[in-house]
């Protein structure tokens, strides 16, 4: 008896010779082919999109809550708008937040704020911009960076002088990229100095219920000042809200409430409510999710539908290439060398497919963030997942047809018309 040939192991040339058949069958059919890779290439799109409008928004409420500072609470009108005046019959009182800092625990610093939108002009440039009444404590309660010249002092406040601290931004709309310090503007009928200009820092537009201020736009001045008379002289002046700096970050929410109960005290009604940041942010991570679970619901019904398309179409391909199945068994080939030439070819279209995918992804992302305003951002986990993802599904849904190609006997194949 003669023996057969060894044949050779699986290597470099073998696996060469896989894709060159795999790319010429697919070849064949290019319109087939094509439709079945674009259910994967819409489903890693679909993946890629997602996870970044996830992770953008993950990013940007984590950013705006910070600014705000996780350790902080904020105290407001009931049902108060931004930048509107405050009730001068119920509601908060500048005197408010010496008396909460006295009776709340763990409270570091408060500071009463007020604020206005007025006219704001130097040297022929004329811009509306919100005006912010504060006290000296506002800097370290949210961690404010003068870039230039100093912040308010309590002194500033105790005399009711007209100075002021600019936003970098609105520095350099009235002027340019002179120093602004020692100058003066006109707010309204009234000269202000500069005394000090910002460092920039990330602006957020809202966050939840409380109306975030893009301090690089604004102008900070003596709570004083903006109100007209000192504190110490008129006590019960009305203010917007009240800024607390907690010294227990991590019990920031039971002071929250002991916060909210002290102020229904003093007040004898419910008037005021309490922002807690922390609870903010907790809440915009659980939207977050809901939205990331129907959005991956959808991606991952494309998928499948994709990887339908390709089990569809390989079966397919396993009836059209009975014959050729079986003149490659007949001459050596192994159940093995089959069901690896449909796996590398079910692969060859899910991989490709998810490339595109992924190209596809990052211009969706894109162009969600140009056209809708959306932080976006595409991690490099979102990628690796996509691309897993299109290899799982080459894996799962061509290993079926693979094995169907692997059990087809020779002489039944070369026979089969």
């Amino acid at each position: 008896m003669i023996a057969a040939p060894a044949r050779l192991p699986l290597g470099r040339t073998d696996t060469r010779e896989f894709l060159a058949i795999a790319a010429e069958a697919l070849g064949r059919y290019k319109l087939r082919t094509s439709l079945s890779v674009l259910g994967v290439v819409l489903g890693v799109a679909a993946v890629i999109a997602m996870m970044s409008v996830s992770e953008g928004a993950r990013r940007e409420a984590l950013l705006q809550v910070e600014a705000m500072g996780l350790d902080n609470l904020v105290v407001r009108n009931r049902g108060a708008v931004a930048g509107a005046p405050a009730a001068h019959s119920s509601g908060l009182k500048a005197s408010d937040a010496r008396r909460l800092l006295a009776l709340i625990p763990w409270a570091s610093a408060a500071s009463p704020l007020q604020e206005r939108y007025l006219n704001v002009s130097r040297a022929g440039t004329r811009v509306s911009a919100r005006i912010v009444g504060v006290s000296p404590d506002y800097q370290a309660i949210l961690r404010l960076g003068v870039g230039r010249g100093r912040f308010l002092s309590p002194l500033d406040e105790r005399n009711v002088e007209r100075v002021c601290v600019l936003g970098g931004g609105l520095a350099r709309t009235l002027f340019g990229y002179a120093d602004p310090v020692g100058q003066t503007i006109r707010i309204e009928a009234d000269y202000y100095q500069v005394i000090g200009v910002l460092a920039e820092r990330t602006a957020a537009p809202q966050v939840g219920a409380l109306a975030w201020r893009d301090i690089n736009q604004a102008i900070i001045a003596p709570l004083s000042t903006v109100l007209g008379r000192s504190v110490e002289v008129a006590p019960e002046q009305a203010v917007s809200e009240i800024w607390i700096q907690t010294s227990a970050g991590d019990r920031v929410e039971e002071i929250g409430r002991i916060l909210q109960h002290t102020l229904t005290r003093l007040h004898g009604a419910d008037d005021a409510e309490v922002v807690v940041p922390r609870e903010l942010l907790n809440q915009r991570f659980r939207t977050q999710r809901t939205f990331s679970v129907v959005v991956g619901s959808v991606a991952v019904l494309a998928l499948i539908v994709g990887g339908i398309g390709i089990m569809n179409i390989m079966l397919t391909s396993v009836v059209e290439r009975t014959h050729e199945i079986g003149i490659r068994r007949t001459v050596g080939a192994t159940r093995k060398d089959v069901a690896t030439q449909f796996l590398t070819e079910s692969l060859l279209m899910t991989i490709s497919g998810g490339a595109i995918g992924i190209l596809l992804g990052a211009l969706v992302s894109w162009g969600i963030t140009v056209y809708a305003g959306w932080s976006t951002y595409i991690s490099a986990l979102a990628v690796l997942l996509a691309f897993t993802v299109s290899v799982a599904v080459g894996l799962g849904f061509g290993l079926y047809p693979a094995i169907r190609a692997a059990e087809l006997e020779p002489v039944d194949a070369v026979r089969y018309e």
